[in-house]
């Protein structure tokens, strides 16, 4: 069975209606085309240590390395992801965290 693959953002939004308009809104068609879900998308993270990096948290899970990989560098995403980092945030973290396996029943 693969390795899934977490990717976990948080991005400092300028525009909530803007960002979501434009970019948030399109994302879960995006992401599933590559097999992949949100898993959470919120505003209201609490930090119980240390600070957040960002006013939006989201997690997104991917059957593998490579179709997260895939969707990142995907054609459909490309103006999504310049309009993000252009115009609709002032940076943030964009992390791949490797899922643990899971072992076969069988």
């Amino acid at each position: 069975m693969a390795q899934p693959m977490f990717v976990l953002v948080q991005f400092n939004v300028k525009d909530f209606p803007q960002y979501f308009e434009h970019y948030g809104s399109l994302m879960s068609k995006v992401v599933a085309r590559f097999g992949g879900q949100f898993l959470a998308a919120s505003r209201d993270v609490v930090a119980k240590e240390g600070e957040s990096s960002g006013n939006f948290t989201a997690i997104i899970r991917f059957p593998s390395k490579e179709a997260a990989i895939e969707m990142y560098e995907s054609p459909e995403y490309a103006p999504l992801k310049a309009k993000r980092i252009h115009e609709l945030t002032e940076g943030g973290n964009l992390v791949f965290i490797p899922g643990l396996e899971t072992a076969q029943v069988g």
